[in-house]
């Protein structure tokens, strides 16, 4: 390859933001309204009302990096033509905030990759996201950091369910790959969680209990109070079997 990679162009100088056009790289000085959004990757263009009281933000791409190829990390210097996104980011205050991201779709001038065209992506917004970054973290912190439901969180962010539960169980996957603390005092409590499931066994032809209405859950009673675990049942044997599976840190600590 004997095109410059991206990393060969970005500038020296963080103030500054790259426009790019199909022939030249225009470098601007950075508007104090774009570093007030502060969405990395992207100036604001102009803001609008819409007719609800809401802000519109129209944004174009103020990174350098956005017109490489995601495939081979070649620089492209032609352009296919313009479009425009919409992903959805953080609030304005207790305004909606509606993002229009105005954008570059370019040709992989690289021969040898198999990519034809990709639209820009910039720190800020990756590819194919419908989310902005800070919008996704913000939405796993509500839930795990400030204890709001789920249905909560989405009705507030104007997202769908399931992408509050994802953005949280990316959040914590850090957190819980984490050795557990010691436990001093452990806590053992019964939760009753809707019906018993039944399903008749094909071999033996009687019913089975395939999903249990109670769980049993384990917390740290005299530390934090967080849940250390939860399993299926609330027999000796659930309880046990939990325990058997821990780490051994000195004595057992004694169930409450």
């Amino acid at each position: 390859m004997s095109q410059r990679t991206h990393d060969e162009l970005l500038p020296s100088d963080p103030t500054t933001i790259i426009t790019t056009t199909a022939r030249e790289l225009v470098v601007d000085v950075v508007s104090d309204v774009s570093l007030l959004f502060g969405l990395e990757g992207l100036a604001v263009d102009r803001v609008e009302l819409d007719v609800g009281g809401g802000r519109v933000v129209h944004v174009v791409t103020a990174q350098v990096g956005a017109s490489a190829c995601p495939s081979c990390g070649v620089v492209s210097t032609s352009s296919k033509g313009q479009v425009t996104t919409r992903p959805r980011d953080i609030p304005y205050g207790t305004g909606l905030l509606r993002l229009v991201w105005h954008k570059q779709r370019w040709r992989c001038i690289e021969r040898l990759c198999p990519r034809a065209t990709f639209t820009e992506h910039v720190t800020g917004v990756p590819a194919r996201a419908r989310l902005t970054c800070r919008l996704r973290t913000e939405l796993g912190h509500a839930v795990a950091e400030q204890r709001r439901c789920v249905s909560e969180t989405a009705e507030h962010y104007g997202v769908g369910w399931g992408t509050v539960h994802a953005a949280f169980a990316t959040h914590v996957q850090a957190p819980l790959a984490l050795p557990l603390p010691t436990v001093v005092v452990l806590g053992i409590d019964e939760t009753r969680r809707g019906k018993p499931v039944w399903a008749k066994d094909p071999t033996s032809g009687r019913w089975v209990l395939v999903c249990d209405r109670w769980h049993t859950g384990f917390v740290d009673a005299a530390g934090t109070g967080g849940l250390l675990g939860q399993v299926e049942g609330r027999s000796a044997k659930a309880v046990t079997g939990w325990l058997d599976k821990q780490p051994t840190r000195g004595a057992r600590a004694s169930p409450t």
